[in-house]
């Protein structure tokens, strides 16, 4: 991170925000607090984290900054108790702080979510903030061997979890409606998306994991709207495609992962088949093209040549259809489900040895629904290692 803000003519970096939802303040501070505290630091200098009184002892023992100061080292409570509004106030500490530790000369780098109202209070101070995109966002693009690790932990949950649902609409039996029906207590009831969405955030839990955001399970023409995470009470068809896209976080460990698989109970359709085996042949190839040096838009590009050989749409270049391939190719994963690099055409920069990127081409049909297939790989010099184990089967 220093070289990058060295790089932008940047001489120190402040955050203000809790780690809970503030990826970037965990993954600089490795510590979790649901309240709002400060970091801040110099370039080529050992940081600093200053927190309330009430986290101050555990932040000592957690935090993997050293240096870790108590708000009353500042005199809070004086600086509060001399404002009008004590939230006012509290934005003058805030300013205070920045302003002994990093001084009036110096341009603070402050990230995209820095809270307004604190970098007016900075700016009223006089010091000189610099809000700027990709600074930790960009640091955290590179994994560690430990990120690593701890994302293919969760992989491999989700790999065993999605299986034990695929296991589940495979044993099902279906009714004359075409609904797929599960014993329950000795009482056969349909297959519902909660069904199988609870079924999930159970399994997740067993293994501390948590469904932060609305998972997608998406069965027949609904699905044809890539985003439709599938209402509680939608039956699961026959003979109609089911998208499972998961995305679990590990609750201590914060990361992430994303699979995408596309079942049918029964019989395909004869385009089913054919859009399945585009997808699959789509994603194999843009995996095939990813290196370190690729850009995201080239990876992008096969992908979308693959698809419209096939004869499909795509919107690459703004082309607008309703049918085809609606979407980008993929995206990066790490504490957040979706963060850089991006695999898209607004994406003309070089991927990055140890990056992690989803790839995940879909095709989508008003009429019949979607097909779509998401593996996650890490980038190497050379090409990519997949770190998706799970098969990839459309009739069950």
């Amino acid at each position: 991170m220093d070289s990058i803000l060295a790089e932008k003519g940047v001489d120190a970096t402040f955050l203000y925000s809790g780690s809970f939802k503030a990826v970037d303040m965990y993954y600089l501070t490795g510590f979790l607090a649901p309240d709002p505290f400060v970091f801040l630091k110099r370039v080529d200098d050992e940081p600093t984290l200053v927190i309330n009184s009430m986290e101050y002892p555990r932040a000592q023992k957690q935090s993997r900054v050293k240096d870790v100061r108590s708000y009353n080292d500042y005199n809070m409570f004086e600086i509060i108790k001399s404002a009008s509004d004590p939230k006012l106030g509290f934005a003058k500490f805030i300013a205070t702080i920045a302003e002994k530790e990093l001084g009036k000369t110096s341009r603070i780098y402050i990230p995209p979510d820095f809270p307004a109202i604190y970098a007016e209070a900075l700016t009223r101070a006089g010091l000189t903030v610099v809000p700027l995109f990709d600074v930790i966002e960009r640091a955290r693009e590179t994994k560690e061997p430990g990120e690593i690790d701890d994302i293919k932990a969760v992989q491999s949950i989700v790999e065993d979890a999605t299986a034990e649902v695929i296991e589940l609409v495979a044993n099902a039996d279906v009714d004359p409606q075409k609904t797929l029906v599960v014993r329950e207590d000795g009482i056969k009831r349909p297959l519902t998306v909660h069904k199988i969405k609870s079924l999930l955030g159970h399994k997740f839990l067993d293994h501390n994991c948590v469904i932060e955001e609305e998972i997608i399970v998406a069965c027949g023409p609904k699905g044809a709207d890539p985003h439709y995470f599938g209402n509680p009470e939608d039956a699961i068809k026959a003979n109609q495609p089911l998208i499972l896209d998961i995305y679990p976080r590990n609750l201590y460990k914060r990361y992430c992962t994303d699979m995408t698989r596309t079942v049918v109970k029964g019989k395909a359709s004869k385009e089913v088949r054919r859009m399945f085996e585009a997808v699959l042949d789509a994603k194999n190839t843009s995996i095939d093209s990813i290196k370190a040096g690729a850009t995201g838009l080239e990876v992008n590009d096969v992908c979308c040549d693959t698809l419209e050989k096939a004869g499909y749409a795509t919107t690459r270049r703004g082309k607008k259809t309703m049918r085809g391939f609606t979407h980008s190719l993929g995206h990066g994963v790490g504490l957040q489900v979706h963060e850089g690099p991006r695999l898209s055409e607004f994406y003309p920069f070089p991927l990055e040895h140890h990056n992690v990127v989803t790839v995940e081409p879909g095709l989508y049909d008003p009429e019949i629904g979607g097909v779509r297939i998401e593996d996650l790989v890490e980038i190497t010099k050379t090409g990519c290692n997949n770190l998706t184990r799970m098969t990839i089967e459309l009739e069950l």
